[in-house]
């Protein structure tokens, strides 16, 4: 029986997640749950389960029995929890990070689906996992796939592996377009259900910047190893381009129940029921990521490849921007503007420590909060 501790529980991952886990009772217990303010979604879990520890709001304390944790310690209730229960951060924002390394920290499992745990703290974590026990097992289309077909090989057997991307809900728009696009349009993923704030990312090609960013030190492969192609049918998720001339392949239906499930189970492998009609499909197709749409993509990896604060920056500035134009607050294209705003402004030669972190995190949400709430 192995004991789940869901941060994150009502969003679409968490959600997704407690599907398997019902599906499975006599394999699966969840242990525990959080979340941010959806507390019907979470007293109705709660009801179903009879969780030991729930993680929100202190005001929402008195709806529930047993260990209870506020929202900013949940660093602290994850260092708490008994040694053989093992995280599922489905958290949103890097909020992500600090349950993440107290896990680690305390040798425990940690079944990531919260991109920005490697985004913002990737050189932070990297060295952590060759001390702790634990380890990061991806819970994301890609990673997953790029995990099943490494097994068994080694690094060094292979030249490059492609990340595929859908393209986002303005993959056939010009930029002209993009100029007066609505948050309903944005939200409107031509393949995927997924939370808001991973599908604006998807429109931006945010998300897969930070997806090489999580390949690079999920699998520690060198940023120019690693290749984006645009998949408009989702079906391939990713590639291996082995030294010999093979091309491994991971292929599948647009389902994030698949990739949860290989992360949670163990050697046993658990069945799933998806109908997957290749002959209906019918053609594949792939391109390259077109700088011109897509200008955040550049500039993501380079940032990326320079490490330092400014990854931290580009993640802080474009969760804030992502809040304001989810709000209706900016433009879309205004969210491209902020992000290179807050390059320029803020410095990268900072020593990264998970409190330097924290703080620049903060620092930089607060100036575009300050300086573009209410503007456009």
């Amino acid at each position: 029986m192995k004991r789940i501790m869901l941060l994150g529980a009502t969003g679409s991952i968490g959600q997704q997640t407690l599907e398997i886990i019902e599906q499975y009772p006599e394999r699966f217990e969840l242990f525990g749950i959080s979340a941010k303010t959806n507390i019907e979604t979470l007293l109705a879990i709660q009801m179903r389960h009879n969780c030991n520890v729930v993680v929100m709001d202190e005001k929402y304390r008195h709806h529930f029995d047993g260990k209870f944790y506020n929202l900013d310690e949940l660093a602290k209730c994850v260092e708490a929890l008994p040694k053989d229960v093992v995280i599922v951060n489905a958290l949103v924002g890097s909020v992500g990070l600090e349950p993440t390394i107290s896990a680690l920290r305390g040798h425990r499992d940690v079944l990531l689906a919260n991109k920005e745990t490697l985004v913002v703290g990737g050189e932070i974590i990297h060295p952590l996992l060759k001390r702790s026990k634990g380890r990061i097992i991806p819970i994301d289309s890609e990673h997953s796939a790029l995990r099943e077909c490494l097994k068994g090989r080694s690094l060094n057997d292979f030249d490059k592996v492609i990340i595929t991307a859908s393209g986002g809900s303005f993959r056939d728009y010009s930029r002209e377009q993009l100029e007066d696009v609505t948050v309903e349009e944005a939200l409107k993923h031509p393949n995927w259900s997924m939370g808001q704030k991973i599908t604006i990312d998807s429109a931006t090609m945010m998300n897969k910047v930070f997806e090489v960013i999580e390949a690079h030190y999920l699998f520690n492969i060198p940023y120019e190893n690693i290749e984006v192609l645009i998949h408009k049918e989702s079906v391939v998720h990713g590639l291996i381009y082995y030294k010999d001339g093979n091309i491994m392949t991971h292929m599948g239906p647009s389902d994030m129940r698949i990739p949860i499930l290989t992360a949670l189970q163990d050697d046993q492998l658990l069945a799933y029921r998806s109908f997957f009609d290749l002959a209906k499909i019918g053609m594949l197709h792939f391109k390259r990521v077109d700088a011109k749409q897509y200008p955040l993509f550049d500039l993501g990896i380079a940032v990326a490849k320079k490490k330092g604060m400014h990854v931290v920056t580009l993640n802080a500035a474009n969760e804030a921007a992502v809040d304001l134009f989810l709000r209706k607050k900016i433009t879309y294209l205004t969210i491209e503007k902020i992000i290179y705003d807050c390059l320029n402004r803020f410095d990268n030669n900072v020593t990264l420590t998970l409190d330097s972190v924290i703080e620049h995190d903060r620092e930089v949400k607060k100036y575009v909060y300050e300086e573009y709430l209410g503007g456009g």
